[in-house]
């Protein structure tokens, strides 16, 4: 799978850009916070529907304008492909695929573009908070499973639901019954979406460790072997029983407390928890390895190599982890990567790639 083309228009800071690229490798070089990471943003949002840097559409607009635009021509196996994605400040979205209106924006861009995005706020998987790890897991799985998208979809506006409802009961008094009585149409909902969104996750979770722990074998010349865990609010009961459980704390806390959203994954080295045991440098290989392995599943699964995007983050893997990278790659995947200075970048990661350099919303020449 290659990105012919991408242009944007009133995306971020980019009034206009336009770009073919003609090369497997492209660098893109600026300081911070001159757009750099907007152009792999616009890419990713291609891929997975959704922008992990912002909470509204109307975030990724330019500021006083009324729309964004992202036009991407990709090559695939069969087929060429045109998508064109309108994303506007009310919050709807337009999208054309092949010059042809779909009638479900955010449902039919999945699955036509494909792409794993490694950034330098990735290496807080391990260490970071939970929603960080539920997050990545959300973003690989809205690209692998089409349905799982509908299914997050509805399950949190089933959560927000039932969030409003709890938090109303401790603004006026509703009677135990009728509270109990409301709660339990939205935890239908919620135990229904609830149960396919952690049968994907955990389906993922066994094809995607034994590909990571082979990797961080690898890198660390097989002193290390790597166990995922996905941790379960649920803990051992059924999720009716976790739910009815809970239902007394939930409506003290005023939310709730049960479900997928609250779920968390262990990552583990030799059977010690890598957030308190492993060094920095174990937990880099820990998600360079995971981030390869992202690759590898969705290549297998989708008959396509997904395009690589690698934002800012070379300079944090040393030279080591850099070469493991570059000779791990499969050899026809395209790769976009971001960085502020050239010599942060390993000399062969730069052989026959196209340099853009970019400052202030603009490709300079």
């Amino acid at each position: 799978m290659l990105l012919r083309r991408l242009k944007l228009e009133n995306f971020r800071n980019y009034l206009e850009f336009d770009q073919g690229f003609n090369q497997l490798k492209t660098i893109i070089i600026g300081q911070n916070a001159q757009g750099k990471s907007n152009i792999l943003e616009a890419i990713n949002l291609l891929a997975s529907s959704e922008s992990a840097r912002a909470t509204r559409d109307s975030d990724l607009i330019y500021w006083n304008k009324s729309y964004a635009l992202i036009f991407a021509d990709i090559e695939k196996k069969e087929d060429n492909l045109q998508i064109a994605l309108q994303i506007n400040t009310t919050g709807r979205r337009k999208l054309k695929i092949n010059n042809v209106f779909k009638k479900a924006p955010q449902a039919d861009l999945i699955g036509n573009f494909f792409c794993v995005m490694f950034s330098a706020d990735d290496l807080y998987l391990i260490k970071g908070s939970p929603s960080i790890r539920r997050g990545w897991l959300d973003s690989v799985l809205f690209q692998l499973e089409h349905k799982y998208h509908r299914l997050h979809l509805n399950y949190s506006k089933a959560v927000t639901q039932k969030n409003a409802l709890l938090k109303k009961a401790h603004e006026i008094s509703i009677p135990k019954k009728d509270l109990y009585e409301q709660v339990e149409i939205w935890n239908e909902q919620i135990i229904n979406y609830g149960s396919e969104i952690l049968s994907l996750r955990l389906d993922f979770l066994k094809e995607i460790e034994p590909v990571a722990r082979k990797f961080l074998g690898n890198i660390s010349s097989h002193t290390e072997d790597l166990q995922i865990e996905y941790k379960s609010s649920l803990g051992q009961e059924s999720f009716k029983a976790a739910l009815k459980k809970s239902m007394e704390e939930e409506i003290a806390r005023g939310q709730s407390v049960i479900g997928p959203h609250r779920d968390d994954l262990i990552f583990s080295i030799n059977k010690k928890e890598a957030k308190s045991f492993a060094s920095q440098g174990q937990q880099r290989s820990i998600v360079l390895a995971i981030k390869l392995a992202e690759v590898k599943i969705i290549e297998k699964q989708k008959k396509e190599v997904p395009v690589l995007l690698l934002d800012d983050v070379l300079a944090e893997l040393d030279e080591p982890r850099q070469d493991f990278l570059l000779h791990n790659m499969p050899e026809n995947i395209q790769t976009f990567l971001t960085t502020t200075h050239i010599s942060d970048i390993q000399k062969e990661f730069l052989k026959g790639g196209q340099l853009l350099k970019v400052e202030n919303g603009k490709v300079m020449l």
